[in-house]
């Protein structure tokens, strides 16, 4: 739904239907020990080894960061994809 008025637009939030909230650890994450080169070498290591290092704390804090920044690029609703064996 649009909304207009004489001075503004207003638009309705943007739907994220597909987002691993924890990712937003990644950022500054040292590089893996070799370059992978296929999906399944970055599964391994690169994701698999941050899945297992999380905990509940760092996983209320990927969800917060990646929550607002969400909300600062117009997207109000998530639907998340976490597996961690955590």
């Amino acid at each position: 739904m649009d909304l207009e008025t004489r001075e503004s637009n207003a638009t309705g939030g943007l739907v994220c239907a597909h987002h691993h909230l924890y990712s937003a650890l990644a950022r500054g994450m040292p590089a893996p020990p070799r370059t992978p080169r296929t999906f399944r070498e970055i599964l391994e290591l690169v994701w698999w080894r941050l899945d297992r290092a999380l905990d509940l704390e760092m996983l209320e804090w990927s969800a917060k960061l990646a929550a607002l920044e969400a909300i600062e690029s117009g997207t109000t609703a998530i639907i998340d994809h976490h597996e961690s064996p955590n």
